[in-house]
């Protein structure tokens, strides 16, 4: 199963050069707490809304003046679209991340996967193992003495 499959498309991006404040309206619009920075198409970071929030409050920013590019986290981790799910969580797990852009070819973001998603997609095959498990499991006494 390859991550691009599972992956929140498009990902809500902000360019570098936006400002915190205009980050956080995209949020709010969006619906969602972190936005995949990008130049020219590519991520370089990512910023959460915790990131804005503590970031220009307990620094007394300006929202309006300071740069996206600024706030991100620049330790960013990517995986490729054609990667197995497995190595999106294994990434995840050694680099201690909880959000991965997923990157084209070229190094272009295409989606997101959340460890969120990646966890209800875990929670949906176990779920679906275990149909098929009760499905081939022999009736029980009861259910015998019903027919």
């Amino acid at each position: 199963m390859p991550i691009g499959d599972y992956c929140q498309r498009p990902a809500a991006t902000v360019l570098e050069n936006d400002t915190a404040r205009s980050a956080a309206q995209r949020m709010k619009l969006s619906g969602v707490g972190s936005l995949v920075v990008v130049r020219d198409g590519r991520p370089v970071g990512i910023v959460t809304d915790r990131d804005l929030a503590l970031e220009t409050i307990c620094n007394r920013l300006d929202a309006g003046a300071v740069r996206v590019g600024e706030l991100a986290s620049r330790s960013l981790v990517t995986v490729h679209a054609d990667a197995p799910v497995r190595e999106a969580v294994r990434l995840m797990g050694r680099r201690g991340v909880r959000r991965l852009p997923v990157v084209d070819d070229k190094g272009e973001i295409v989606g997101i996967v959340a460890a969120d998603d990646l966890a209800t997609l875990a929670i949906a095959e176990l779920s679906g193992l275990a149909v098929a498990i009760g499905a081939q499991a022999p009736a029980s006494d009861e259910q015998r003495e019903k027919s």
